[in-house]
């Protein structure tokens, strides 16, 4: 299987933990790790951190969204939506409580909400 996780820069610490655990406990593959970018500066930084970004999503099975995330984060989430991904959306804050934060497409039907273990995520996706 083949994996890509989408959140926010301050997640860069979760994002990099969970994507380590998944890679070691399940054997999955990483498709792109945002993680280690900097800050783009510069149009075409930026463009190429997008077309990374872009490929990684299509080349995974399996997204996962942490959130909170920012707008880079539901892009992600749309493209990998509009490709029939498998998509998990994992709420470490309890974002998807309050409605007022919450956006709708958190709870389409394709969206499954997940509780961040590893175990359930293999077996959800077997």
């Amino acid at each position: 299987m083949k994996f890509y996780i989408a959140s926010s820069f301050k997640n860069k610490g979760l994002v990099q933990k969970m994507a380590k655990d998944i890679q070691t406990q399940l054997g999955w593959q990483h498709t792109y790790d945002w993680t280690l970018n900097e800050r783009a500066e510069t149009i075409e930084t930026l463009t190429d951190i997008g077309v990374k970004e872009f490929e990684g999503v299509l080349e995974s099975d399996v997204v996962i969204v942490i959130l909170p995330g920012g707008k880079g984060c539901h892009t992600e989430m749309g493209i990998a939506l509009g490709s029939k991904k498998l998509l998990f959306l994992y709420d470490p804050d309890r974002i998807l409580n309050n409605l007022s934060d919450a956006a709708a497409f958190y709870f389409l039907p394709e969206i499954k909400h997940w509780n961040g273990d590893i175990k359930v995520l293999n077996d959800t996706c077997l």
